[in-house]
């Protein structure tokens, strides 16, 4: 799995809390205890928080971290402190953060559960003395609220002379995209008026540890809903979504589209073309393989067609002609692919039937 980000919480030297942009030293051989966070992924050029998932980069927009300790308790691990780093600026890459001596924690067995986010609408569980490590939950209210959220963690002993604890961090949530073009303006004597990617059920909480969903809201979703309405049309083919006042660019007559979501198993999804009373007028049904249901994993990118590149058609490298824009063409009822990027964790592709 890629890193997305590297905690290392070493030992230094009984001081005041710091937090600046340096490069790792070794502390192996100091008290105290400081966090140095490493993320890989930068903020994506021309995106901006909060922005839709237009491509399958793996960037990221963190803009807070909190390092969460619980100690060993009989059986389990309980909860003790939180460290919040609330100046890690949006897209950094480096933070080195020092912990007040009477903030730290006494020697003991512990783990430490880091979580990065953004802006964001999740709910974290409230915590006390009472919530176990394994317990640890990200929620949200409605399906659609999801955003990227970053955890990880490690098991560690907390020594008086010093400790040195790496952990490291990766999305919470699954990504997936759509890519398409060539859609009818007309369709078996309908108009069509919108352009739909729903999942059959979504998932409002994920345990921050073990990255899997639960609490199934059992309603059909909409990752994508795009109303061609206003597009104008050229030869019967809508002439595309502009997204360039987000800095994405497309293909000519492409509809591109996508969503972070909470984990699930068993997912189900099906592309449709509906008129302007949400009759569904053609609907094709996505796979992964040959299977009709399958799942969403935590770290892991489901692209129907390929867009490796927010800000460009060209793909990551103008040289490479594979990784150039791939919009499904839904005249030709091809089939669709989900394609995870190596950034990610996992490579998925997903077919219509």
């Amino acid at each position: 799995m890629n890193k997305i980000f590297a905690f290392l919480i070493a030992s230094l030297l009984f001081v005041s809390c710091s937090s600046d942009d340096q490069s790792p030293i070794d502390v192996a051989n100091e008290k105290g205890i400081t966090f140095e966070i490493t993320t890989i992924n930068k903020a994506a050029e021309g995106l901006k928080a909060g922005t839709p998932l237009y491509s399958q980069e793996a960037v990221q927009h963190v803009s807070r971290v909190d390092i969460h300790a619980f100690v060993k308790n009989g059986a389990d691990y309980t909860y003790v402190r939180t460290y919040s780093i609330f100046d890690w600026a949006d897209g950094s890459t480096f933070r080195r953060f020092t912990i007040d001596p009477d903030q730290e924690v006494p020697a003991g067995d512990y783990k430490f559960l880091a979580v990065g986010r953004g802006s964001d609408m999740y709910t974290i569980t409230t915590f006390d003395n009472t919530v176990k490590f394994q317990d640890v939950a990200a929620s949200i209210a409605a399906a659609g609220d999801e955003s990227e959220i970053f955890a990880g963690s490690a098991q560690a002993q907390v020594l008086e002379s010093g400790t040195r604890v790496s952990l490291e961090i990766t999305r919470k949530v699954a990504g997936v995209l759509g890519y398409f073009k060539n859609i009818p303006e007309t369709l078996n004597g309908s108009t069509v008026k919108y352009l739909r990617l729903s999942v059959a059920a979504t998932n409002s909480q994920v345990n921050l540890s073990t990255g899997i969903g639960s609490s199934n809201l059992a309603a059909v979703h909409n990752l994508i809903n795009i109303d061609l309405t206003g597009q104008g049309t050229t030869g019967g083919i809508f002439n595309g979504i502009d997204l360039s006042g987000a800095g994405v660019a497309t293909l000519p007559n492409s509809q591109l589209g996508g969503a972070f979501i909470i984990p699930i198993s068993s997912a189900s999804l099906t592309l449709g073309l509906y008129d302007a009373s949400n009759v569904a007028i053609k609907t094709w049904v996505v796979k992964s393989g040959s299977a009709t249901v399958f799942d969403l994993v935590a770290n892991n990118f489901y692209s129907l067609g390929l867009k490796t590149k927010a800000s460009t058609t060209n793909g990551t490298d103008p040289a490479d002609p594979n990784d150039d824009d791939q919009a499904i063409d839904l005249l030709t009822d091809e089939t669709l692919t989900i394609t995870i990027t190596p950034t990610w964790s996992t490579l998925h592709n997903l077919t219509l039937q």
